[in-house]
């Protein structure tokens, strides 16, 4: 059978459609920025001193989302800082937010993942980055920024390292509080000793124990048979608890003797008169005297005051 050679136009129009799409998943994966390829696209500058792997394609993110790709990564070498120069692709529809206040970081995707490059947005009302601008740079993060510190840091932990080698060393060897408490084995000893001698007082509680319940019902009856009695009126302490006569003649003696006391306080009567009135007492201390002086006159002169006759 001839052949004609001719190819049919919807093959041709299935093939190109396959080729395109092939070319189109080459770009895609050279270019990175996945679902974002086909979107128009400015790009701003930024130098590293050293990217950690950053490569052309990684994702650029703009508050977490992803807005563009990473289009070049080359040495520039302009001075200690800006060894290497970055540009970055960032959708149009999302340019709005580069004022110039607006810094990028690098990061990283986990603690070793992949690199990318997010961008923080500036202050709305800022002036905008311009196509090709340099995009200012913050500190690193992630576990290279934390191998990578700074001398004084480095020290520091050195210096901590240190000190609790050291510290480490004097417990080991028994030196310090610390380190007799975990080598001395007289404390042990001594805890041992200690619980011991709890362990024995517990024992002889629990033999003792019925005793001392016993012991405890027994003042709890008398206690009880105490109260009962005073609440019936037996006894003295009854009798002052429940007897409303005791407590009127108490009250009634109470009242005499406030007024026989205000009686005296105010100089009425002898007592009162004895106990207020400073020329009685004045009086009653010179008898005394006199009476005193007359009873020495008479043991010395008794013939004087007596006399005597037998016949």
């Amino acid at each position: 059978m001839k052949r004609t050679g001719k190819v049919k136009w919807g093959a041709m129009k299935v093939g190109i459609l396959v080729t395109f799409a092939i070319a189109a998943i080459l770009y895609a994966s050279f270019q990175g920025g996945g679902a974002i390829m086909f979107a128009p696209r400015d790009y701003v500058v930024a130098y590293f001193n050293n990217v950690n792997g950053l490569v052309k394609g990684a994702s650029v993110r703009l508050s977490g989302v992803e807005v563009g790709s990473v289009k070049s990564v080359k040495f520039v070498n302009l001075d200690e800082r800006r060894r290497l120069e970055v540009k970055i692709n960032v959708e149009k529809s999302v340019w709005r937010l580069l004022t110039i206040d607006s810094r990028v970081q690098l990061g990283t995707l986990g603690l070793l993942g992949d690199k990318y490059l997010e961008i923080f947005p500036g202050t709305p009302g800022l002036p905008l980055f311009k196509h090709g601008d340099e995009i200012p740079v913050i500190d690193e993060v992630g576990l290279d920024a934390f191998v990578r510190k700074p001398p004084e840091v480095t020290t520091a932990i050195d210096s901590i390292l240190l000190n609790l080698r050291d510290v480490s060393g004097k417990v080991a060897r028994g030196e310090g509080s610390v380190g007799k408490i975990i080598s001395d084995t007289t404390l042990y000893n001594n805890l041992v000793d200690a619980l011991d001698g709890v362990t024995g007082l517990v024992a002889d509680l629990q033999k003792n124990q019925k005793a001392i319940v016993a012991k405890l019902d027994a003042t709890l009856d008398h206690t009880s048979s105490i109260t009962s009695k005073m609440d019936r009126g037996d006894g003295s302490l009854g009798k002052l608890v429940n007897d409303g006569n005791l407590y009127t003649n108490l009250n009634s003696s109470s009242n005499r003797l406030d007024s026989i006391l205000a009686k005296i306080n105010g100089g009425q009567g002898s007592a009162g008169a004895l106990i207020n009135d400073a020329q009685l007492y004045e009086e009653i201390r010179n008898l005394v005297a006199r009476v005193n002086n007359l009873v020495a006159d008479i043991e010395k002169n008794p013939r004087k005051y007596f006399k005597f006759s037998v016949f």
